[in-house]
């Protein structure tokens, strides 16, 4: 029989090896391919060009390489067709990754990776950190352009 003593630490052993696997896998599988919607590569000051020009907001992707929860979003969220669609019809979109657009993200208030910003004239309409799934997501983007005049 094996005592209550023995079962804890191997319990916690198996809890963190599961919590750690996703983020092992995406070290792994090295950093995802920038999502199709940012294609057409605009800096963040062409962007706000083209946003004054269309009337459309920003959509900021801010990620790093070496970020586990950077990777699961570009890997699955904006790779959904209903992201990709809300992007398309409604923002212009801007992807700065943190080892070459590093004076581009420190002009934006910043705290975490992943973060997404939807930004109309110099103001920020919403700001979200971390992954999302493709629900949700969307959920928060056009909740944010309500707030839009």
């Amino acid at each position: 029989m094996l005592k209550s003593s023995s079962i804890f630490p191997a319990l916690m052993i198996i809890v963190l090896l599961l919590v750690a696997m996703p983020k092992v896998f995406n070290l792994i599988n090295g950093p995802a391919v920038t999502p199709g919607v940012f294609d057409a590569g605009y800096t963040l000051a062409q962007a706000a060009e083209l946003s004054k020009e269309t009337g459309k907001p920003m959509f900021v992707l801010v990620t790093a390489d070496w970020c586990p929860p950077c990777q699961k979003l570009k890997r699955s969220t904006l790779t959904d067709q209903s992201v990709i669609d809300w992007v398309k019809i409604n923002a212009v979109p801007v992807y700065l990754e943190d080892g070459t657009n590093p004076d581009e993200i420190a002009s934006l208030p910043v705290r975490a990776y992943p973060t997404t910003l939807l930004i109309q004239d110099g103001q920020i309409l919403t700001s979200i950190q971390g992954a999302a799934n493709a629900g949700p997501y969307v959920k928060a983007l056009t909740s944010a352009m309500a707030s839009i005049p």
